[in-house]
């Protein structure tokens, strides 16, 4: 079995960074009540904005766990 170049390992550590920025993005939103003035605390639009942010952050997790999975065979 081949050893991944260092390119293709940084791109997959980036990945895994932003896909758990995503998700702690959206949990942050979700539990903070901090405002910033743009979205009130429990509008429908924060929570939604929070739940969309999570459920791209999985999304991104779960497209690098397939590469790697698939770079494997």
């Amino acid at each position: 079995m081949r050893e991944k170049p260092l390119h293709e390992k940084i791109v997959d550590l980036a990945s895994v960074v932003m896909a758990l920025a995503y998700i702690g993005g959206g949990v942050f939103l979700v539990l903070s009540s901090f405002s910033f003035r743009l979205l009130p605390v429990g509008s429908l639009a924060r929570n939604a904005f929070a739940g969309t942010l999570i459920l791209y952050g999985v999304y991104r997790a779960y497209r690098v766990w397939k590469g790697r999975n698939q770079g494997e065979l």
